[in-house]
């Protein structure tokens, strides 16, 4: 499987690669290249090929993206086992005999081309692509064991992905199937990663974005709860920070009451935070006014109880510990932070449960 835009000057050298890889090692190699309409004519010269070459063409209206390319390739192709490479020739096809074996000897479902394995490498990257890799490769960690998650170059067997519903968002196919394929064992093959022979590279800001947008929509599928409280959490950090922002100004510089003060800037924060979490954490398409409604009430419930734990820790409590008051100041932070984090969980489940109920059961 080879998806291509504008590779049309490295199209025949990839082709006889693969093709000598495979036959030397008594393989019969199906390729079918996926072109998005490329201006520079790769989809026309693939169809030249295919004329004395073994090679499907799937032609596409424009530039879809990668990842659905790949996701055409698979439904064209008529084999058992499917690989997948970039067609600017950084992936080595020499490599394709030995995935295809571990996958033939039952040693493995899925077999990764790594770069981040002992023997692995890459040639001649920058420092800050370097670092872009590793952090992208980070934010995956928890996502699966595999050690080059954000590799293009993998082989698989078809039952892997059968009824399996794949919604990839940007480039990284192949880890939404290692997070949501249906295998047993993934193994990782050391390669060497080229520089690409011809052509420009195609990544750019937008798909470094839609990557992150995507770790993100794996996480919620592999850790739902964990995800969608670490989003919760977030926007509350944001909403913390408008909250004082506000406080401050209205008071300090608008001289406003201090305590009116406070209930606007609650006001203010809550609202926020509420379509900050419609919009991200839930993904929420319900009627607006009494959504906001509940929100606003679980939040006033959640100030309430925040002030009830407030007050039974530094009137209560450190009255009873004989807590001096040269003490107190840092033992109200410690108590304040006690508070927060309690009804954070008190705000996210019953938010998850009343508020979004009907998101929460969709998921």
């Amino acid at each position: 499987m080879v998806p291509t835009y504008n590779e049309k000057e490295n199209l025949d050298e990839l082709v006889r690669r693969v093709q000598q890889a495979c036959s030397s090692a008594g393989l019969s190699a199906e390729i079918v290249i996926v072109d998005d309409n490329s201006p520079d004519g790769t989809g026309a010269r693939a169809e030249e090929i295919a004329k004395t070459e073994n090679l499907k063409v799937v032609h596409r209206s424009g530039k879809l993206g990668l990842s659905s390319a790949v996701l055409e390739g698979f439904k064209a192709a008529s084999g058992s086992i499917l690989v997948v490479m970039d067609a600017d020739l950084s992936h080595p096809p020499e490599m394709i005999p030995e995935m295809v074996s571990k996958i033939e000897s039952g040693e493995a479902d899925v077999v990764v081309g790594s770069r981040y394995v002992k023997d692995g490498s890459v040639e001649n990257w920058p420092f800050t692509r370097r670092i872009i890799s590793k952090g992208a490769t980070l934010l995956a960690r928890w996502l699966t064991k595999v050690k080059d998650p954000m590799s293009g170059f993998f082989a698989l067997k078809r039952s892997v992905i059968e009824g399996v519903a794949l919604d990839p968002v940007g480039y990284k196919i192949g880890l939404e199937i290692l997070v949501k394929g249906k295998y047993t064992k993934a193994v990782e093959v050391p390669i060497h990663f080229a520089d690409r022979k011809a052509g420009k590279s195609k990544l750019g800001g937008g798909e470094y974005l839609r990557y992150i947008d995507h770790v993100i929509l794996l996480y919620e599928y592999r850790k739902p709860w964990l995800s969608k409280y670490i989003k919760f959490s977030a926007v509350g950090l944001v909403g913390a920070i408008i909250n004082s922002a506000i406080l401050w100004t209205a008071s300090e510089i608008f001289f406003v009451y201090y305590l009116l003060a406070a209930v606007l800037a609650f006001c203010v924060a809550a609202t926020s935070n509420y379509y900050m979490n419609r919009r991200w954490t839930y993904r929420s398409k319900r009627s607006l006014p009494w959504q906001y409604a509940q929100f606003l009430a679980v939040s006033v419930c959640g100030l309430v109880l925040n002030l009830i734990i407030l007050y039974g820790i530094v009137d209560v409590a450190m009255p009873a510990l004989d807590i001096g008051m040269d003490k107190a100041s840092l033992y109200l932070i410690a108590a304040n932070l006690v508070a927060i984090f309690i009804v954070s969980i008190f705000n996210f489940f019953a938010n998850s449960f009343w508020t979004f109920r009907d998101e929460t059961r969709r998921r």
